[in-house]
């Protein structure tokens, strides 16, 4: 089984670099996400006087809670779709029925 390789990344978090091991591939999308990281570290650091170590848990609680409000919102309650499908099917039929009896 062949392994991606790993690659370092520098990536620069508050004026800080890191040196970051990652897949090839993922190297735009883990540079976006310090970028991200970065500027909400400055916000929560300009709304509050804290130290970069606050501000990191800050906005790591917030990332963290983003996430598990987007997984909430887009999960899907199966029975519920199921009962959607079939009263679509049970409303199909009557209309289906239906016009079968007007000839």
């Amino acid at each position: 089984m062949n392994r991606p390789v790993a690659k370092v990344l520098e990536i620069v978090i508050y004026d800080r670099t890191y040196r970051v091991a990652c897949e090839e591939g993922q190297h735009p999308l883990l540079q976006e996400a310090a970028l991200e990281l970065d500027r909400r570290m400055r916000e929560a650091r300009s709304h509050a006087e804290v130290g970069p170590e606050r501000a990191a848990v800050m906005v790591a609680l917030n990332a963290v809670y983003e996430m598990m409000e987007q997984k909430v919102a887009s999960s899907w309650d199966v029975g519920e779709v199921k009962h959607r499908i079939k009263a679509v099917e049970d409303q199909l039929d009557r209309c289906f029925f239906e016009q079968i009896n007007l000839f």
